[in-house]
């Protein structure tokens, strides 16, 4: 179980979950760039850092980090890691804003696309996911094909009209999205999916707000070509199985486009 954060602020309106594994060589700077654009926005935030087990120095990053920002900032930590499935609900189990989500903290998709994302459920929307398209260098071709592959497989086999369910970049209505949240059962990289699919089906409106994804290479990617291929088709046809027994909510403007 994770440590039990202290109680933050009443009067929130974002919070903003950043799980985190294993980031130490870019956490800080990283941090202060996602405060620093919390901070000129419009919204009372806080921001929840849930160390996923790490083994780098990461806790520590986060813990300072909360303790020099106050009240806007406090962390949570897994005891092992877990997954980014588990850390992002640690985070919204906690989150006392009106909108929470999060935003991957490499920033490959930039600070700004929260703004973006907030903004669209400020107009109504229920769910608001950041819709990447790619700056392309020789370096991250195969980020791009794997991506755009995946994309295609989702939605051939789960019918769905969002475009890019795998976006580190996804925010909510809490009081919306706590009502779908415990159907996304995945403690790895397929909540992703699952709770985008899940929003779908529960008949949430979805904004997908065009965003940028520049490829980072300062830091490892995580990514597993073979491996990661076999285990997202595994869970795919799983969640498909799942899709099947459930009922649906059928609505016109469930997912819509946000220019």
């Amino acid at each position: 179980m994770p440590d039990s954060p202290p109680a933050p602020p009443s009067d929130v309106d974002l919070t903003i979950v950043v799980p985190l594994y294993n980031e130490g060589k870019t956490l800080g700077a990283s941090l202060a760039t996602l405060a620093d654009a919390a901070g000129a926005s419009p919204w009372r935030w806080e921001m929840v850092l849930v160390d996923d087990g790490s083994v780098d120095g990461s806790r520590a990053i986060a813990d300072s980090f909360a303790a020099q920002r106050g009240a806007h900032v406090r962390s949570a930590h897994h005891a092992r890691n877990r997954g980014r499935g588990a850390a992002v609900r640690t985070g919204l189990a906690s989150a006392r804003g009106t909108y929470a989500g999060f935003l991957d903290i490499d920033l490959e998709v930039g600070a700004e696309a929260m703004v973006s994302c907030v903004q669209a459920l400020v107009n109504g929307a229920d769910v608001a996911i950041g819709d990447r398209s790619y700056e392309l260098a020789a370096r991250s071709w195969l980020r791009h094909v794997l991506s755009r592959g995946y994309a295609f497989l989702v939605r051939g086999l789960l019918a769905t009209r969002v475009r890019d369910t795998e976006s580190g970049c996804k925010w909510f209505r809490v009081d919306a999205i706590r009502g779908v949240l415990d159907q996304a059962t995945s403690d790895g990289w397929f909540f992703d999916t699952e709770i985008m699919i899940a929003a779908e089906h529960a008949g949430l409106t979805i904004a997908q707000v065009p965003v940028v994804f520049r490829r980072r290479f300062d830091k490892a990617s995580t990514v597993r070509p073979l491996a990661d291929a076999i285990d997202y088709w595994q869970h795919l046809l799983a969640f498909r199985r799942t899709l099947a027994r459930a009922p649906r909510v059928l609505r016109d403007d469930t997912a819509q486009d946000d220019d």
